[in-house]
C-alpha cells in the first residue's frame, strides 16, 4: 500500500474509532462514588479493546497481580521515560543529553540505543531457578521469553548496587559470566562476558556491558542459564571474596536496590494491523456527546458547517485510564492522538497541504463528480508515543509506536 492511500486509511480508522467509542458516561452510584455507565454490550468492549490491543503489539491485556513500583528495575524505568520527555510531553529518543540523563554506559553503542523501538527491564528470578537457587547472590536469571524475534538487540546492560566499603585494599574487579551448558547435563560452563575494576569505597550503580548474552538468549532461548558474578579482590595477593563483602547488594537488600538486565531493541519490522469492524457497527452511527473512552473538540456551529469545513486537524484524546488499564500502563494515562476530518473541496487551498494527484483528482471530481470522489482528507504527518508498562511477568516495558499521532492534516 502506498502512502497516501495508508494515511487516508489511518484517517479513516480513527474516525472509526471515533464513532464507535462512544460507550460511557458518569452517574453517581449513591455511595459517594461516580462510576461508569456503559451503553455498549459487553462483546462489544471486547472487541474494541482487543482491537488496541493488536494495535499495541499485544495478543492479550497482560494479568498484573501485584504492582512493583518500588522494585529498582521499574523506577529506572519510569526514571527513563521521564528523561525522554521534552518540554511539550513528547518523547525524544536522539536528544544529545540522552546518554548523560539516564546514566547509560554502552560507550559506542549509545547511538543504537537513540535508534531504539522497544526497552525492556528483567528482574532477577534466580530464586525459582532449581540449578541457581542454592547460589545466593552470585548467580542472577532473567527471564527473556517474551522479547519477540522480530526485536533485535542492540544493546543490554546488567546493573548491580554497590554499597561503600572500608578496606585497606585498594580496587576490586568484578567478572560476569554467562553460564552455559557443559557435555553433561549436570556439567556447566563459565563464558566471559564482562568485568570492571571499581575501588572499594565506590557506592551507586554498576553497569555491565551483557550485550552478547541478551542476543544468544533471544536467538536461542534455551541457551538462557543465567549469570554468574565473582570479585575478586587486587590488594596484594589477589583472591576471591563474596559479593556481599564488596557491598554489592543481594536478594534480601532494599527493593529499589536488586539487581536487574536491561535490554535495548529496535523492531526488525513493523507489525501490520487490520481494523476489524463488527456487522452490528454502522456506518450512520453518531457520537454520544458523554463518550469516555476517547474525546474530541466540540464545536460551536452545526454538524452541518463541520461537515462543509476545510480538511484540518481535530482534538482527539485516547485515554488508557477509561480502559480500566492503569493497572498495567503505567505511563501515560492517555495521549492526544487528533485525527483528520473536513472537506476537500475546490479550490485546495495552500493550508490544505494537497498532492498534485490531489488537485488533479478535484478538478476531474468537477467535470465526472459520480464517477470520480474527491480526494481524502487524511494525516500528512504522524508521530510516535512511547508507552510504559508491565508485561506478564511483571517486567516493565518502554515501547515505541510508530504513527499514533497525527501532527498534520492534507488532502490526498
Amino acid at each position: 500500500m502506498d502512502l497516501p492511500k495508508f494515511l487516508c486509511c489511518l484517517g479513516l480508522f480513527l474516525e472509526t474509532y471515533q464513532l464507535v467509542f462512544c460507550s460511557e458516561f458518569f452517574a453517581d452510584n449513591r455511595l459517594q462514588q461516580t462510576m461508569i455507565v456503559d451503553h455498549h454490550n459487553k462483546r462489544k468492549q471486547a472487541e474494541m479493546q482487543h482491537e488496541i490491543l493488536t494495535l499495541l503489539g499485544l495478543h492479550q491485556r497482560p494479568n498484573i497481580v501485584k504492582h512493583e513500583y518500588e522494585n529498582s528495575a521499574p523506577k529506572f524505568m519510569i526514571t527513563l521515560y521521564n528523561s525522554l520527555l521534552n518540554e511539550d510531553g513528547e518523547t525524544v529518543t536522539d536528544d544529545i543529553e540522552f546518554h548523560s540523563r539516564v546514566n547509560l554506559t554502552l560507550g559506542k553503542a549509545i547511538e543504537h540505543i537513540n535508534g531504539t523501538d522497544v526497552i525492556r527491564s528483567f528482574i532477577n528470578h534466580a530464586s525459582k531457578i532449581p540449578h541457581l537457587r542454592h547460589d545466593r547472590d552470585i548467580t542472577f536469571y532473567f527471564d527473556t521469553t517474551d522479547v519477540a524475534m522480530s526485536e533485535l538487540v542492540m544493546g543490554a546492560e546488567f546493573r548491580l548496587y554497590k554499597e561503600g566499603r572500608k578496606s585497606r585494599d585498594a580496587d576490586c574487579r568484578i567478572e560476569i559470566f554467562r553460564i552455559a551448558q557443559g557435555h553433561d547435563l549436570e556439567d556447566k560452563i563459565l563464558e566471559p562476558e564482562a568485568n570492571v575494576t571499581i575501588p572499594w569505597d565506590f557506592e551507586g550503580w554498576v553497569n555491565m556491558n551483557v550485550t552478547r548474552a541478551l542476543s544468544l538468549w533471544s536467538y536461542i532461548p534455551s541457551t538462557n542459564l543465567g549469570l554468574y558474578i565473582k570479585v575478586t579482590s587486587l590488594g596484594g595477593e589477589p583472591r576471591q571474596i563474596e559479593p556481599a563483602k564488596f557491598g554489592i547488594v543481594g536478594r534480601r537488600g532494599p527493593e529499589d536496590q536488586q539487581a536487574f538486565l536491561v535490554g535495548f531493541f529496535k523492531m526488525a519490522r513493523e507489525v501490520k494491523v487490520r481494523v476489524r469492524r463488527s456487522a452490528e457497527t454502522k456506518d450512520n452511527e453518531t457520537p454520544n456527546e458523554s463518550e469516555n473512552y476517547y474525546y474530541w473538540g466540540g464545536d460551536s456551529y452545526s454538524m452541518d458547517n463541520y461537515r462543509k469545513s476545510a480538511c484540518q486537524r481535530h482534538t482527539l484524546y485516547v485515554s488508557f485510564r477509561s480502559l480500566g488499564w492503569q493497572d498495567w500502563i503505567i505511563a501515560p494515562d492517555g495521549y492526544a492522538a487528533f485525527y483528520c476530518g473536513g472537506e476537500c473541496t475546490f479550490p485546495l487551498g495552500s493550508q490544505m497541504n494537497a498532492t498534485n494527484h490531489a488537485i488533479v483528482q478535484t478538478l476531474v471530481h468537477l467535470t465526472r463528480p459520480y464517477q470520480i470522489p474527491k480526494p481524502c482528507c487524511a494525516p500528512t504527518k504522524l508521530s510516535s508515543i512511547q508507552v510504559l508498562y508491565f508485561d506478564e511477568k511483571s517486567n516493565v516495558v518502554l515501547k515505541k509506536y510508530k504513527n499514533m499521532k497525527v501532527k498534520a492534516c492534507g488532502c490526498h
